[in-house]
C-alpha cells in the first residue's frame, strides 16, 4: 500500500502564505517531516489560484527534491503540472484527471510525455457522482482514454472520491464497493482514496480514530494506495500494520513486541 503525503497542498494556510511571500522553507519542512514519518511519496498540489503558479511549481519541486528523496504527486492545472514535470527527478504521479474530458486528455498526454502515472478521480464535469453506477461509468471512461494515449492501466489509480462521513453515512460503504468494483472490472488498475476526507469536520482524536477505522476497512477492499496525513500516529502506524500483515511475511508482527 502506497503511502501519500497530504501536507503540501495550498488550502493549508501556512503552505499557502509560504507560495505567496516566495519562502519555500516551510514546505521543505512538512516535505521532510511527511518522509521522516513513513511517506513514500508526497502529495503537491498548489491549486489553481496562485500567481505565477507554474513558476511556483518548479520551485516547489525542486525545493522538496533538493531535500527529501521521493517522487511526487503533482496537482494543479494543466500548465503547473506540465511545469513540475519538465523539473521533476524520478519518475512522478499526475493528479486530478475526472470526468471533465479536456483536463482529462491534456493530463494523459503529459503522462504520455513525461512517463508518469495518473489518478483519476470518479467526479463528473461538475459536482460529485451521485452513485456507484455512476462512478464505475466514469472509471470505465478515464480508462479507455487511458488506453488511448498508451497509458498502462497498472499506472492508472482510480479514486471513489471519498465524501464526508459527516455529509453522507454511507461514504465509506460506498467508497470499499466502488473500489472492488474498480478491481474486479479493471484488475491490472490501482485504486487510491484520500483518507482524511472521510473526517473532515472533525478534530483532534476523533478525525485520527475515524481516519484509522476507515483505513482498516479499505484495506479490507484491496486498496492500493492512500493520501493521507504522515504526520497523524495513529493512522501511520495502522498503515504499517495493515502493509505488514497483507505481505503475509514471516515474524511481520514482530514490530508490535517491541
Amino acid at each position: 500500500m502506497l503511502v501519500i503525503g497530504e501536507k503540501i497542498n495550498a488550502l493549508a494556510p501556512a503552505v499557502y502564505e509560504s507560495l505567496v511571500s516566495g519562502d519555500l522553507s516551510r514546505i521543505v519542512s512538512l516535505a521532510i517531516m511527511q518522509a521522516e514519518s513513513g511517506a513514500e511519496m508526497l502529495d503537491v498540489n498548489i491549486g489553481p489560484d496562485v500567481a505565477g503558479g507554474e513558476r511556483l511549481m518548479r520551485d516547489v519541486v525542486r525545493a522538496v527534491q533538493e531535500n527529501v528523496d521521493v517522487p511526487l504527486c503533482l496537482n494543479g492545472t494543466p500548465e503547473m503540472i506540465a511545469a513540475g514535470l519538465r523539473v521533476h527527478r524520478g519518475r512522478a504521479l499526475i493528479n486530478g484527471l475526472t470526468g471533465e474530458r479536456p483536463r482529462r486528455r491534456r493530463l494523459l498526454c503529459l503522462a504520455r510525455e513525461f512517463g508518469a502515472g495518473v489518478v483519476g478521480m470518479t467526479l463528473p464535469e461538475s459536482g460529485y457522482a451521485g452513485g456507484i453506477n455512476e462512478r464505475c461509468s466514469i472509471a470505465v471512461d478515464i480508462m479507455e482514454d487511458a488506453a488511448a494515449y498508451a497509458i498502462m492501466p497498472s499506472d492508472v489509480y482510480l479514486d471513489p472520491v471519498l465524501a464526508p462521513f459527516s455529509m453522507n453515512p454511507h461514504a465509506l460503504g460506498e467508497a470499499v464497493l466502488a473500489c472492488r468494483l474498480f478491481k474486479e472490472t479493471f484488475p491490472e488498475a490501482r485504486t487510491l482514496v484520500g483518507l482524511s476526507n472521510v473526517s473532515q469536520g472533525l478534530k483532534g482524536k476523533n478525525r485520527s480514530l475515524m481516519n484509522s477505522s476507515a483505513l482498516g476497512v479499505l484495506a479490507g477492499a484491496g486498496l492500493d494506495a492512500l493520501i493521507l496525513n504522515p504526520l497523524d500516529g495513529l493512522v501511520m502506524e495502522t498503515a504499517k500494520t495493515v502493509k505488514l500483515l497483507c505481505a503475509g511475511g514471516v515474524y511481520c508482527d514482530a514490530y508490535l513486541c517491541a
